[in-house]
């Protein structure tokens, strides 16, 4: 992975851990229900091994760019049902936050499913 690319890709992981850790705070301050908390906790800590997986993928590990452009692109879908569902124990300032979050993912899921950068790790794995 290039610099320029593991840049954008890592800038858009740290927003997405820092708007995560931003959730608990206001959970904390206002009040959450075990849902936010347990999703929070969550998001916060896929996003935590999202940044060590791009770490690890700008190193050349096949197998981190694959988990990492994995769960960059299903992680989007997850939290469609979860800003879709009526009753599902989150508030409206979460479901938006989490829609944030899963523009932020579909993004990187973009840029790492490119063809050029699939084909560069096409045959590596260190």
């Amino acid at each position: 992975m290039d610099n320029k690319l593991y840049a954008w890709i890592r800038a858009l992981f740290v927003t997405v851990l820092v708007i995560s850790i931003a959730t608990l705070g206001t959970a904390a301050l206002i009040g959450g229900s075990a849902a936010v908390w347990i999703r929070g906790t969550i998001v916060v800590v896929i996003a935590a091994l999202l940044i060590a997986l791009a770490r690890r993928s700008r190193r050349g590990s096949r197998a981190a760019y694959r988990r990492m452009r994995l769960m960059s692109a299903v992680a989007p879908v997850a939290i469609v049902v979860i800003v879709a569902l009526p009753h599902d124990g989150f508030p409206a300032w979460m479901k938006v936050e989490q829609a944030v979050v899963g523009l932020l993912l579909a993004v990187v899921a973009v840029l790492v499913s490119r063809k050029a950068v699939r084909r560069a790790y096409a045959g590596t794995d260190h």
